[in-house]
């Protein structure tokens, strides 16, 4: 009997080591991914889709990132560049559409291109993506009359 007690302490050991390891990875990644600028929780889903994909968006100088939530990428998924994304009037999720990480999400239509895509987003996070997409940094576009 012994040693089915220490094969189940072996098995929680190891167990236990797997969760603090992912648990690890996920906050490095996202260490990692923010380079010190601020991650925000949105969902995507692509105009012929009906699923959202929950993720991080990033708002870099010149282009919106949006990774996945899971996953050990530290690449975007997505990436849209500043001038050539356009955000249209946000509204409310559809009926019997919602998602419970994003309490009170609204529905962000938006354009970059050819592709259209929607963005799930809390008012607060899209009020700063909507000043982030209307704001140029420092230094561009400088000589326009």
């Amino acid at each position: 009997m012994p040693s089915a007690l220490v094969s189940t302490e072996i098995v929680i050991g190891i167990l236990l080591v797997a969760v603090a390891l992912v648990l690890v990875v996920t906050y490095a990644r996202r260490r990692y991914i923010a380079h010190g600028q601020p991650l925000t929780v949105c969902a995507v889903r692509p105009e012929s889709v009906k699923r959202w994909r929950l993720g991080l968006i990033k708002f870099g100088d010149n282009a919106l990132e949006w990774y996945a939530l899971g996953g050990v990428s530290v690449r975007p998924r997505h990436r849209w560049a500043r001038q050539s994304l356009l955000l249209e009037t946000p509204g409310p999720l559809p009926p019997g559409e919602s998602i419970p990480v994003i309490p009170a999400a609204q529905r962000v239509p938006c354009t970059s291109g050819s592709e259209r895509f929607d963005l799930a987003l809390a008012h607060a996070d899209y009020t700063a993506l909507r000043s982030w997409q209307e704001a140029a940094p420092p230094g561009y576009n400088v000589n326009v009359a």
